[in-house]
């Protein structure tokens, strides 16, 4: 998160005192601007508002921040917000998205909101990013369904992908790290007149490591957990990542803007055993356009719209299994996978200028997504085809006020949203040919705070949220493969109500900045799934879900930015929390899924450009489970962790327009083993070295 730091606003009788306390020396100034807050944010209101005035826990994570982090191994975006306070992050990179998970509310696919240059997207599309091609990262914490519709229990997490920028010019590099890993990048970027643009190359290529090791397989299997074997990495499970990444931008003097930007990714992903394929070079994008144009003094309209692609397809064998004491590896293909999932959000919005203090913003969002799963099982000749259309419509309106000199501000806002999953196709299914199912919700949400003063401030805000279900858990069933499924067409949605009350304190003379928010919330109806062992296949699974009674949900999320002396900076966050099963007769006063009762991280940054920089970051986190029954075995109840990263970096001007950047980052220096996720474990210590050529335009 970068910090705003300003003047002081001289009041009260002690005028004296507090121009010497709270007045930035120059040199404090000048190096706070790489953890400044942007001074205009959208994120957390869909509309321009000033930093200091939002009322909501709102978080950022600029391009130089960004660059001062370790390269890590589990390289995808969820690591560049593993610091903040209220996120908490598991891993299964790189099958699968960051599970990104916000404020204690746990199972990230229904409880919080991924979205791409504003617009909301597929957790798993997350993946079509490469950290190279984002410029910021912004996340709104609580409940955050009046502006995003569905997801958005815990909060709002925002990419906003990368713009060329004056003299930004060209790049290349390479990095060389463990397990023969190799990430080339090429960039090119400027600003010439009304116009900017950004291109950009990125390649992840890597021998990887055991994600799923048989030792840890085999242990489940004798603790009777016997179908993880079967997929159990025999093998080092290499990768190859390709990214391509492109963004213009056109302004005029008048405020009229149009972008359009694509993101591409092509994925493969080896699973471990012969002829296992986890991703066979799937291709996904992002593209996405915008425009805005003033209506005339009294407001400005708005559109954006977006093309999502993700293809997964996969391969399946017989796999692993124990025989005689023996691992045995039969790798017979037994199924093919065509995963397809296409998604075309679009929104229009308008603010209205209400006098200069007061802005009412309306807005329309209408989004259609494809989904299909076409499964081909070898073996037995058998077809299975799962298809379905989710259709969404959502109106809102959103109020914000600015009193007293705009020390106090008040947002207000609510939202309608329409679901309808229809034109439903499933093979096994009777009948194929469900009807459509409709749902609809309200969701409101509101904030004020209040500044005393250019060094203390107090916000609170209440909010609520809602998540319908995932489409194939109330449609899906499979009888055939590794993994079967059972719809369960009575699933309830879920909803959650949050309300939270947060301090600021800014202290520029001493180079302090101390947020604190506590907060309190309820899920109802929480949605639960589960993996349960398959009688009828040896090593398999059946797929099923549920509703729980509810959940209670409070704790404190805390920030702290202290300048120790010139140029060296300690950085923290620490979230105590308390996530709990309730009004359930089987999993009461159970912890609620990936919810850990606390975790946090603690750093040094040193920024001296004649010398070197260098970041020293501390991460930790308590124990979590896997599923809210809170099973007590290896990988369901994941061990706590802490793990030391270390990144050491320099610009070398080589003449005037060339810059050579080298860089040796260190991840998890102690080596330390534990679960990342369900199965998986972290890679252990990984170093990377990166050397870069940078000319200035």
């Amino acid at each position: 998160m970068k910090m705003r730091i300003t003047g002081v606003r001289r009041w009260a009788p002690a005028a004296a005192i507090a121009a010497y306390l709270f007045t930035p020396p120059p040199t404090w100034a000048e190096e706070q601007q790489a953890f400044k807050l942007e001074p205009v944010v959208v994120t957390a209101t869909k509309t321009e508002a000033k930093a200091d005035t939002i009322p909501f826990t709102t978080h950022s994570v600029d391009r130089e921040t960004l660059d001062a982090q370790p390269s890590f191994f589990m390289n995808n975006v969820g690591e560049l917000i593993r610091d903040l306070p209220g996120v908490h992050v598991g891993q299964y990179y790189p099958w699968g998205p960051p599970w990104i998970h916000l404020r204690g509310t746990g199972y990230f696919i229904g409880r919080t909101v991924y979205l791409v240059d504003g617009l909301p997207t597929w957790s798993f599309m997350s993946t079509t990013l490469n950290p190279n091609d984002i410029a910021r990262v912004d996340v709104v914490l609580g409940p955050s369904s009046a502006l995003y519709g569905a997801n958005a229990s815990g909060g709002a997490v925002n990419f906003i992908t990368r713009s060329g920028t004056k003299g930004m010019g060209a790049k290349g590099q390479i990095a060389y790290g463990s397990n023969n890993t190799i990430r080339p990048h090429v960039s090119v970027g400027d600003a010439v007149d009304n116009w900017r643009y950004y291109l950009s190359y990125s390649g992840d290529y890597s021998d990887g490591y055991k994600m799923k090791p048989v030792e840890d397989a085999l242990q489940l299997w004798s603790l009777g957990k016997k179908q993880y074997l079967k997929e159990a990495s025999l093998e080092d499970n290499r990768y190859e990542s390709s990214y391509a990444s492109g963004k213009a931008d056109w302004a005029n003097e008048h405020g009229t803007k149009f972008s359009v930007a694509v993101n591409y990714a092509q994925r493969y992903l080896y699973g471990g055993q012969t002829n296992l394929i986890l991703d066979d070079n799937g291709a996904q994008t992002i593209s996405t356009i915008k425009a805005e144009t003033p209506i005339g003094s009294i407001g400005k309209l708005k559109f954006s719209g977006a093309f999502q692609y993700y293809d997964h397809p996969q391969q399946y064998t017989k796999g692993l299994s124990l025989s005689g004491g023996n691992v045995v590896l039969d790798s017979t293909i037994t199924q093919r996978r065509e995963w397809e999932v296409k998604r075309l959000p679009a929104e229009l919005q308008t603010d209205w200028y209400l006098g200069s203090n007061n802005t009412l913003t309306a807005g329309v969002f209408w989004s259609r997504e494809d989904e299909t799963r076409d499964d081909s099982f070898l073996l037995s000749g058998k077809k299975s085809l799962f298809k379905v259309t989710t259709d969404q419509t959502a109106f809102y309106l959103q109020d914000q006020m600015l009193f007293l000199d705009d020390r106090l501000s008040l947002v207000t806002g609510v939202r309608y949203d329409r679901w309808q999953y229809k034109d439903i196709f499933d093979t096994s299914s009777n009948p194929q040919t469900p009807e459509d199912v409709s749902k609809e919700t309200w969701t409101y949400r509101g904030g004020a705070k209040y500044r005393f003063n250019e060094n203390l401030a107090v916000r609170s805000s209440i909010g609520t949220a809602y998540w319908p279900g995932l489409p194939l858990w109330f449609f899906q069933n499979i009888t055939s493969g590794n993994t079967w499924r059972e719809a369960n067409p009575n699933l309830e949605p879920e909803e959650t109500w949050m309300v939270d009350l947060g301090f600021e304190v800014d202290l520029p003379r001493f180079g302090t900045f101390i947020g604190i928010t506590g907060y309190y919330g309820k899920i109802d109806e929480v949605v639960s799934y589960r993996y349960d062992e398959n009688p009828a296949v040896p090593g398999g699974s059946i797929a099923r879900t549920q509703n729980l009674g509810g959940a209670e949900i409070y704790g404190v999320e805390t920030s702290l930015k202290q300048r120790i002396i010139d140029k060296l900076w300690l950085m923290g966050s620490l979230t105590l929390n308390h996530s709990e099963v309730i009004d359930d007769p089987v999993n009461g006063g159970h912890q609620l899924r990936n919810a850990p009762d606390y975790w946090g991280s603690l750093g040094l940054r040193y920024l001296n450009a004649d010398i070197l920089n260098a970041d020293l970051l501390f991460r930790f986190s308590d124990e979590r489970y896997y599923d809210d029954k809170n099973t007590e075995l290896p990988f369901f109840h994941m061990r706590a962790y802490e793990t030391l990263d270390l990144r050491v970096w320099r610009d070398w001007r080589l003449a005037d327009k060339w810059i050579m950047t080298t860089s040796i980052s260190g991840v998890n220096l102690f080596d330390k083993y534990y679960e990342t996720e369900i199965v998986y474990v972290n890679p252990g210590r990984y170093i990377e070295g990166m050397v870069g050529f940078r000319y200035l335009f």
